[in-house]
């Protein structure tokens, strides 16, 4: 039955799924790490985090952080479950956009906008 489940979860997160793991193949990452309905992966070839179905990608310095990214990232693979194939239009392609256009200083921080807000409640990250 868990086989069943898994496998209509990837079914469900299947355009995000096969992004993720395009970028895992071509990022070929140091580790990796099965916990419940996704794969932490760390790659120095990676910029910063993303979230693609099951697959959630850091880079390697973020492997002794402070958490609040990988937390982050499980709120984006939260957002995945719920969402399913919607997820790369509501979430991933609006989140990417942002991440690749914010340069700070403005009067909204980066956590702001409304993917990453609902992304750290979703993973509980408190931001002071």
């Amino acid at each position: 039955m868990k086989k069943i489940v898994a496998f209509l979860l990837y079914l469900w997160q299947l355009p995000q799924n096969l992004v993720g793991l395009l970028l895992v193949l071509v990022l070929q990452p140091e580790g990796c790490f099965q916990v419940d309905t996704y794969r932490l992966y760390y790659a120095s070839r990676m910029r910063g985090a993303i979230s693609l179905g099951q697959y959630l990608i850091l880079n390697e310095h973020y492997r002794d952080y402070n958490g609040n990214t990988e937390l982050h990232e499980i709120g984006h693979h939260r957002q995945s479950l719920r969402l399913g194939p919607l997820y790369l239009l509501v979430v991933g392609l609006p989140s990417l956009v942002w991440a690749l256009c914010w340069h700070g200083g403005g009067k909204m921080a980066y956590h702001d906008f409304y993917t990453e807000k609902w992304a750290d409640k979703l993973g509980g990250v408190v931001r002071c």
